[in-house]
């Protein structure tokens, strides 16, 4: 092989090798150590600082306010939403008061369906920050710390994907637009949900595979230079392997035995180290994904790797197999240390969490007692075409056209493998949400990236105007929806559109500092949509993430307060709570029937009760019930009185009510409360 048709990273080998083998000594010139001090370069006097070089350091500058702001907005200033927020907001919350780390714990019951990796991280923070923020926001900068690392080895990935070193390359960087700017992800991310922390294990353990393939392959064409036999190529024909386990059960050669010259010595050493530290991260991604939400992704992350010396022929050797085992090693606690602790605390929680929310969430058998069935056709396909845009359809276009030619290279091998069979399994699995699609995204973010230098010039330009033109019309409204709610009262009808979702008895205030922040959004998304016309080929992926940034950006500042309040279970609860001081003793407790897993949180959260579960028609000595049910709900059946009902603002569906054991007093302050509240 030519250095010329030698892949991008070999050649620069081939090129470091020669120059490095070459270099003349001193004697090569005839002269001196002091020779060549006397016709060294003069010192340079020139600024320690170049125009040059302060516009690199702002655009730095930029870049860092940018990721900071894309963190921050949605994560602080709101109370926990309603699904996912709720219950895990309950199982920090216990972990808080009880120090109890082993059993997740939502309002008094356990909650056996993920590992409390995440929960574990949101109440340290919580208790680190929670003396200058709202317990539930600082809980929350757990998403902001695991986006950030995943942002980071999501950035790794990309430089090895498009086979770069600059960490401002505008592939690298594209990768990180598309991929922050999806739906799916923009939303969760910023969500108190343990999906966030199995998405940070997702992306490390994907970039641990891909550096490994890539130091394997590194190692290889440095032992064909070592040996002086042909360099193989990415694309090498499996007929030159048997069998897989012959391949594995070769010796490999030492570096010892070929006598290297002193230049491959000192560069193959680094790719020893290279791989070692690629298993490492292989194996704590992998594990961090198994402490966030079970044996799902290692699964995926398995299979993957165990079909790569399939395709890849730099993974057909024996020291791919001691990677994996260091990978292994460094999973095995995770697996270990707190399934065992769960077992010795309770073998029916244990198998409570393994068995039925793990083996039997994907087979089906305790899908009718837990939920979250996977009863529609196409999942997978709707979901890329949906929640993963703009991902999604980029990257099935990335694959289609060109990316499956270079399976035999092991950084597209390893990511196509990860999601090929990620996606397969979460298509036949009984149990499927969207937002399992999350730890899939970093892969179609790779690929998606890939495909814009695929798309013809005019495709790039429509992309830029649509988003301009659709964006525009959204920032407006935004502004204009702002200034309706901050005004009269009178005028919120002109909102009436909003009226399911939002309510408009609502009065919106806005600090300076929220409107200052909201101003330097839409500043900045204007400066974007300037520089977005010289961006080239990126110029489309440019237009929309900053759009999709600056209305998610101006959503969370100026409407946040409005949302909150019909997202949020405060305003009914604390209702409740102000209405059931006067009656309420300590020797009091509730009783609860069919109250939500979200909702038990937020009323222990906001009245500081704890619910006690009864079945239909159990007896119970409590003094209070609380139900939660459809609009439409008969009474109780025994002595029970109504005392309260309410609603979220934003639910009108579900309704909860609380009824009080009957006594001639409580009929009548009962039912003329009751009544009231209705």
């Amino acid at each position: 092989m030519s250095l010329e048709s030698s892949p991008g990273w070999v050649a620069r080998l081939l090129s470091r090798s020669r120059a490095v083998s070459a270099m003349p000594s001193s004697n090569e010139f005839g002269g001196s150590s002091a020779d060549s001090a006397a016709h060294a370069r003069p010192a340079d006097t020139r600024p320690w600082v170049t125009d040059a070089q302060f516009v690199d350091r702002l655009v730095r500058i930029g870049y860092v306010l940018v990721v900071i702001a894309y963190l921050l907005i949605g994560v602080l200033g709101h109370d926990p939403w309603k699904q996912d927020e709720t219950y895990t907001f309950g199982i920090i919350a216990h972990m808080l008061h009880t120090g109890d780390w082993v059993v997740p714990t939502n309002a008094g019951q356990p909650f056996m369906e993920k590992p409390p990796l995440y929960d574990w991280v949101a109440a340290g923070l919580a208790s680190l920050f929670g003396r200058w923020l709202a317990v539930f926001d600082a809980a929350r900068l757990a998403s902001a710390c695991f986006t950030a690392v995943t942002l980071l080895f999501l950035a790794r990935s990309a430089r090895l994907f498009h086979d770069t070193a600059r960490r401002n390359d505008a592939r690298v960087l594209g990768t990180l637009a598309l991929f922050a700017s999806t739906f799916v992800v923009l939303k969760h991310v910023h969500d108190l949900m343990t999906d966030v922390a199995l998405l940070t294990g997702a992306t490390m353990a994907l970039y641990g595979l891909m550096a490994l393939v890539r130091a394997l392959e590194h190692t290889r064409v440095a032992d064909a230079l070592a040996t002086s036999e042909p360099i193989p190529s990415a694309g090498q024909s499996l007929d030159h392997a048997p069998t897989l386990a012959h391949a594995f059960t070769q010796p490999s050669t030492r570096p010892d035995d070929r006598q290297p010259t002193e230049s491959l010595a000192r560069a193959t050493r680094p790719w020893v180290s290279e791989a070692g530290r690629a298993a490492l991260w292989l194996g704590l991604g992998t594990g961090i994904a198994m402490m966030s939400k079970g044996v799902f992704v290692p699964l995926v992350v398995g299979l993957a790797a165990c079909a790569l010396p399939f395709v890849v022929p730099a993974c057909r050797d024996r020291r791919y197999a001691h990677a994996l085992l260091i990978a292994l090693g460094v999973f095995m606690p995770f697996a270990t240390i707190w399934p065992a602790a769960l077992y010795g605390r309770s073998p029916e929680l244990f198998k409570l969490w393994f068995w039925d929310n793990n083996i039997g969430r994907f087979f089906g058998f305790s899908v009718a007692q837990l939920g979250a069935e996977n009863d529609k056709h196409f999942f997978v396909v709707r979901t890329l075409l949906s929640s993963a845009i703009p991902v999604g359809p980029l990257a099935v276009l990335g694959v289609i056209s060109g990316g499956w030619r270079r399976l035999r290279h092991g950084v597209i091998a390893a990511p196509l493998l990860f999601a090929m069979v990620g996606l397969t399994v979460l298509g036949v699995s009984a149990t499927a949400r969207q937002v399992y699609v999350l730890p899939f995204v970093p892969v179609l973010a790779l690929f998606a990236s890939d495909a814009i230098r695929c798309l013809p010039r005019r495709f790039h330009i429509g992309w830029d105007y649509v988003c301009r033109v659709i964006f525009a019309a959204a920032v407006t409204a935004i502004w204009a929806a702002w200034a309706v709610m901050t005004g009269s009262m009178e005028n919120h009808w002109w909102l009436e559109g909003l009226a399911r979702w939002l309510p408009l008895d609502y009065a919106l205030q806005t600090p300076i500092t929220v409107f200052v922040l909201a101003v330097a959004i839409t500043v900045a998304w204007g400066t974007s949509m300037g520089l977005a016309s010289r961006a080239g080929m990126w110029r489309g992926v440019l237009t929309w993430s900053a759009s999709v940034a600056a209305v998610w950006g101006l959503v969370f500042t100026l409407l946040l307060p409005w949302v909150d309040y019909s997202k949020s279970y405060r305003s009914p609860f604390e209702d409740l709570a102000g209405a059931i001081a006067p009656y309420w003793t300590s020797r009091d407790c509730m009783a609860s029937y069919s109250l939500g897993e979200s909702e038990a949180p937020m009323l222990e959260l906001f009245t500081g009760i704890e619910h006690r579960p009864i079945g239909l028609g159990e007896a119970t000595s409590c003094r209070w019930l609380i139900v939660q049910s459809e609009r439409v709900q008969e009474r109780p059946s025994g002595d029970w009185v109504p005392f309260w009902g309410g609603t979220r603002p934003g639910d009108d569906e579900q309704v909860i009510r609380v009824y009080r054991r009957a006594t001639r007093a409580d009929q009548r302050i009962g039912s003329a409360r009751a009544t009231d509240s209705q």
